[in-house]
């Protein structure tokens, strides 16, 4: 899991020299699950980087190839608000800590019920089976 801490934020990244959120759950998915997920790194340069420009991005996402679930596991997506908006992602590793990246800071592992992170959590989604056939 060390390799995935301290990945420096690079908006749009996908990459170990620079990943934003989705980078690190793209990481994640790609080396560790070995489930493809979209990249979407050429769809998220054409955006401005503000949350309500991500947010209908987040959500066609979430809708097509997502599950909501009760009781998150090893991997699952944990979809957070930033403001308004769900536009931020981490993943679940187990016993309450999620691996995610928010700007301008590198990938870090917190605890999903830190102050910070408890109220802005909108729920933990699981890919769907077919979607990574």
């Amino acid at each position: 899991m060390q390799k995935f801490v301290g990945i420096p934020y690079v908006p749009h990244g996908r990459e170990y020299t620079g990943a934003d959120c989705w980078g690190i759950l793209f990481l994640y998915y790609r080396d560790v699950l070995g489930m493809p997920v979209p990249a979407y790194s050429a769809e998220m340069d054409t955006r401005e980087f503000k949350h309500g420009s991500i947010a209908p991005l987040v959500a066609e996402e979430r809708e097509k190839h997502w599950h909501l679930v009760d009781a998150p596991q090893l991997g699952d997506c944990v979809l957070m608000r930033a403001g308004r908006h769900d536009s931020h992602v981490g993943v679940f590793l187990g016993q309450g800590r999620m691996l995610h990246s928010e700007g301008p800071h590198p990938s870090v592992i917190d605890r999903i019920g830190d102050m910070r992170w408890r109220n802005r959590i909108s729920g933990f989604y699981r890919l769907n089976e077919c979607s990574h056939s």
